[in-house]
């Protein structure tokens, strides 16, 4: 799944606009969008909006809110969305397109989208072969507190779209269960190397601190056992990404990331975005920065460009492919 056109009018703080993601000849939208601009420009609350929609028209449960999309309760606000969703037989798409609308209005919101199309969006496992959405919200942290979120389907389901800052509390659980999970420890262990160039995964003993499970990646005297909670913000991020990738099965997903450069230093941000793609199958990422030497990183058919401020004054800008 794939979003491959996005048109907004009317949406507070953020701009109408409308946004070609296709790639060209192929027919298939980009892997990689990075929402540019300065603060306080909408990058985050575009990436909400796309979430909000999505939930709309295949919801898993979460609440939105006419009252907080509106620029004007007057005139409504309208959001259009086209879907890519051929990803073949195995996770057996309705269609190889969508194309969804969302309105908002004093008396609510109201979405249109093809029945089976809100069914298959609406469905959520843990199963790769289908695609989901996930948002990695800027104020990513570790699970700290006696919460401790479960890892089945249904418990996870309702914390895809969410930015609670508790919503990685399964980490510490997860940790714990790949000392038996033969299945999910080889892929949180490649996708933590991805991440992060200092630590490594090393399935801790069946005794003592589950999350001991991490070695640094020093050639010369590395640490062991390095606990969770002992890892730098840069290697904890990793680790929750990785998780996350390896526990609900981030294939043929939307992935929404904010504000990468909260974790990663300049000189390695453009290719750990990139390394991205490589955490699951034909996932699309999604990427909102402030960093200008990630949005020159990208072409200019992958680029939404906002302008200043964060009112409906500003400008966004699709530049032609």
């Amino acid at each position: 799944m794939k979003i491959s056109r996005l048109a907004l009018r009317g949406i507070a703080s953020i701009p109408d606009m409308e946004c070609d993601f296709g790639g060209g000849a192929t027919g298939r939208p980009h892997d990689l969008i990075v929402v540019t601009g300065p603060p306080a420009s909408g990058k985050t609350r575009l990436l909400e909006l796309m979430l909000a929609m999505l939930e709309l028209v295949g919801p898993y449960q979460g609440i939105v809110r006419a009252s907080d999309w509106m620029e004007d309760p007057a005139r409504g606000a309208r959001a259009e969305m086209d879907l890519f969703l051929d990803e073949g037989a195995a996770s057996s798409p309705p269609a190889p397109t969508a194309h969804a609308v969302v309105s908002f209005s004093a008396t609510g919101v109201s979405s249109e989208i093809d029945r089976a199309v809100r069914r298959w969006l609406s469905r959520y496992d843990h199963d790769p072969a289908h695609g989901k959405r996930e948002y990695f919200p800027e104020g990513r942290q570790r699970a700290w507190g006696a919460r401790r979120d479960g890892l089945s389907a249904a418990e996870q389901a309702l914390l895809r779209s969410s930015k609670d800052p508790q919503k990685y509390s399964f980490v510490p659980r997860f940790l714990a269960e790949l000392r038996t999970d033969r299945s999910r420890a080889p892929r949180f262990a490649a996708a933590l190397e991805l991440l992060s160039p200092s630590v490594r995964f090393a399935p801790a003993s069946r005794t003592g601190d589950p999350t001991a499970c991490f070695t640094d990646a020093t050639p010369s005297s590395p640490r062991t056992g390095i606990p969770f909670d002992q890892l730098s913000s840069s290697e904890a991020d990793a680790v929750m990404i990785a998780a996350t990738a390896a526990l609900v099965g981030l294939d043929h997903s939307v992935v929404f990331l904010d504000r990468p450069e909260l974790y990663v230093p300049p000189d390695r941000l453009v290719a750990w975005v990139r390394s991205l793609s490589r955490l699951g199958d034909d996932n699309q990422w999604i990427v909102a920065t402030s960093d200008q030497g990630l949005a020159g990183s990208v072409h200019k058919s992958q680029l939404v460009s906002l302008g200043m401020g964060s009112s409906s004054q500003g400008e966004s800008q699709r530049r032609p492919s």
